[in-house]
């Protein structure tokens, strides 16, 4: 087996393209990618944010919305765990100083952009309702509304298979 970094300078910053290549697909190529796989999924299943003079550990599991809010992002992610009596947790959120496309190659991918301004996770996705112009309402948990531009209306019925 040979090991060989090459870099790609057309790839966004940040970003890791991994080719698994072999004359043919053997045990051990299916369980390198695999174990790669889970690498990456065990390396998503946090993110650590710089906020509040120091930095904050969320579970990616947590969070429900990022918005961009000029130069800042505001990550909404649910607090605590669920209350009888309460349909979801309150919404807690962090405010860290990022772009939204870079925060968005750190996440995993059941994040999904809606707009210019803002990500969901299609995880704490309630429902979708028909608005004005093309648009679309998403429902979220902890009782988050997000609107869904209408540019970004067909990815988002593709991830959720509607």
């Amino acid at each position: 087996m040979s090991i060989t970094f090459r870099e790609n300078p057309e790839l966004p910053k940040g970003n890791v393209n991994i080719i698994v290549e072999a004359s043919e697909a053997t045990k051990e190529t299916i369980k390198l990618m695999q174990e790669i796989k889970a690498l990456q999924q065990r390396n998503m299943n946090t993110i650590a944010i710089e906020a509040n003079g120091g930095f904050e550990i969320i579970p990616t599991s947590s969070i429900v919305a990022v918005e961009n809010d000029g130069e800042m992002l505001n990550i909404h992610a649910l607090a605590g765990k669920e209350n009888a009596g309460r349909k979801s947790p309150p919404i807690t959120t962090f405010t860290t100083r990022d772009t939204l496309v870079h925060f968005l190659t750190r996440l995993p991918s059941d994040f999904v952009r809606i707009s210019r301004q803002a990500l969901i996770s299609v995880r704490h996705l309630r429902s979708l309702k028909l608005s004005y112009s093309g648009n679309m309402s998403a429902s979220l948990d902890g009782g988050m509304e997000e609107t869904v531009g209408r540019r970004y209306v067909p990815n988002l019925r593709k991830i959720i298979g509607a």
